[in-house]
């Protein structure tokens, strides 16, 4: 079935507009500026939800992603707000559902690079995987509230 895009390319820029962002229908890579992340964040309701600003922009970028690499499953088409959106239901599950999903892909990249038996690859991911998982260790202990 041949689906419409239900954001408009022109509805994505008008919001990039009034948000004094880069035009996210051109983005290429999946990264967004921590000034963006910012300008987003503040246009969510969040309740009391303590969400760090770090946190959120990976979430987005992890968000974007999604679309940017495969174009079928790109549901917002990189709006912003609505991108937000989905960060938001996320951290409403787990505030660290974004550095958990992290880990989960660095071991499936680690996975398919020891598969190609490309070694440097794998030391290169490991070391992501050992910081990846650190930052979540940090998360972890402050939201246990361990010292």
């Amino acid at each position: 079935m041949n689906l419409p895009d239900y954001v408009s390319i022109n509805e994505v820029q008008r919001v990039c507009k009034l948000l004094k962002i880069r035009d996210w229908t051109l983005l290429k890579k999946a990264e967004i500026t921590l000034e963006e992340a910012k300008k987003i964040l503040a246009e969510l309701e969040t309740a009391d939800m303590d969400i760090a600003l770090e946190d959120f922009k990976l979430g987005i970028e992890i968000e974007l992603e999604h679309g940017i690499r495969f174009a079928e499953a790109n549901v917002t088409n990189n709006h912003p707000i609505l991108t937000g959106k989905i960060v938001l239901a996320h951290f409403k599950e787990s505030l660290d559902y974004y550095q958990r999903l992290d880990v989960a892909e660095i071991e499936g990249d680690i996975l398919k690079a020891v598969a190609r038996n490309d070694s440097a690859k794998v030391l290169v991911l490991y070391e992501k995987l050992v910081n990846a998982k650190l930052k979540l260790s940090q998360s972890e202990t402050k939201t246990l509230k361990i010292k």
